[in-house]
């Protein structure tokens, strides 16, 4: 739950923006209409509690799963140009 810090009434989140992986910026409003504070909170990663189940591979495999699938039709087409591409580099240092 997000307060402001003005009048300490519930807030609102309107908005974030990522800045980063482990940084968020999240745009707030007061729900206090007497109030109506419009503010920013900075949203920070600090530490893990527990390590997550999945590992490293199984991961990706997870983003792929999630992936709708004219998107995992484009990571084929790449995997599939760069295998043949290996291909030609191959054949040709023979």
């Amino acid at each position: 739950m997000v307060e402001c810090k003005i009048c300490g009434a519930k807030a609102l989140i309107n908005k974030s923006q990522r800045e980063h992986k482990e940084f968020t910026k999240l745009y707030c409003t007061c729900k206090n209409r007497d109030c109506g504070h419009k503010f920013v909170l900075n949203l920070e990663f600090s530490h893990t509690t527990k390590p997550s189940k999945l590992k490293e591979q199984d991961y990706f495999k997870y983003i792929l799963t999630c992936l709708p699938n004219d998107k995992k039709q484009e990571i084929l087409e790449v995997l599939m140009n760069d295998q043949a591409q290996s291909a030609l580099n191959l054949h040709s240092s023979t």
